[in-house]
């Protein structure tokens, strides 16, 4: 009895820790326990002030419409620049009614040391003049610390490789409502250009602004 008490009490052991590590069997990446720590949707997204491409500071909640938000890391040499030519995509698979009338897409920047304003100014153009309801940002005025205690409560993971300065991070996609929630987080390796943005379409459907 007691050889078959000692593995079974292990494993319950075991199983314990995986499920406090995992956040109950729910995350099992750094991303997404970096996700799911920040709370459930819907949640309010963390206040920042951010800067456009055109140096005008602004506040996303200012807007008063639905924000599909990502962040990006510009000297990236891959994986930033796919999913930001998804995102080219799912773009232009909304109609002029929608954006930037009523869904505005936000790429913000993860560089404060390398990154300004001119910088993003010209990674926009590269997708041409006709994306009018697509802005390029960047944190206004903080510290780095600041900015990871807001990616955090945001729930995207970062971490800059101190030997190379390359930064790796999640590439979640935030729709936030006009109330200021996060109310659907898609990740773009997942999740389909045609389901993104029919969830969008059935958000803004169903709250009609």
């Amino acid at each position: 009895m007691k050889k078959i008490l000692v593995p079974v009490f292990a494993l319950i052991i075991s199983l314990f820790v995986l499920w406090k590590w995992t956040l109950g069997f729910s995350a099992f990446t750094v991303f997404s326990y970096t996700l799911n720590a920040a709370g459930d949707v819907p949640r309010a997204f963390p206040d920042i002030v951010m800067e456009n491409q055109d140096g005008e500071a602004f506040h996303l909640g200012s807007k008063h419409k639905y924000i599909l938000l990502n962040f990006v890391y510009l000297d990236c040499p891959y994986v930033c620049h796919k999913v930001n030519n998804q995102l080219e995509h799912i773009y232009f698979m909304f109609d002029s009614t929608e954006v930037p009338s009523m869904l505005e897409f936000v790429t913000v920047s993860f560089d404060l040391q390398n990154d300004n304003v001119e910088k993003i100014k010209k990674y926009r153009s590269y997708f041409g003049t006709e994306i009018t309801g697509w802005t390029f940002a960047l944190p206004y005025q903080t510290t780095q610390k600041s900015f990871d205690n807001f990616l955090r409560d945001a729930g995207i993971w970062k971490y800059t490789v101190s030997a190379t300065g390359i930064t790796n991070h999640s590439t979640y996609l935030f729709l936030i409502a006009p109330d200021n929630r996060i109310i659907k987080v898609f990740d773009p390796f997942r999740d389909s250009n045609q389901s993104i943005v029919q969830q969008i379409n059935q958000c803004i459907k169903e709250h009609a602004i």
